[in-house]
């Protein structure tokens, strides 16, 4: 049987979730453009593995 969570633990927890809400949001440029930079990342990162098996 797991132990059961210590009181201070408890509290330390709650310590992480104040601080983790209390950074901005992401803004909505960067939310609505990083789906897109990470696809024209992988974009490019299979173009270059394709190059470089083409000339091997």
């Amino acid at each position: 049987m797991p132990p059961q969570p210590t009181r201070q633990a408890n509290i330390e927890q709650l310590h992480e979730l104040a601080e983790e809400m209390d950074r901005p949001a992401p803004s909505m440029a960067r939310a609505f453009l990083l789906p897109f930079c990470i696809g024209a990342a992988f974009a490019l990162t299979v173009f270059i593995v394709v190059v470089l098996e083409a000339r091997l």
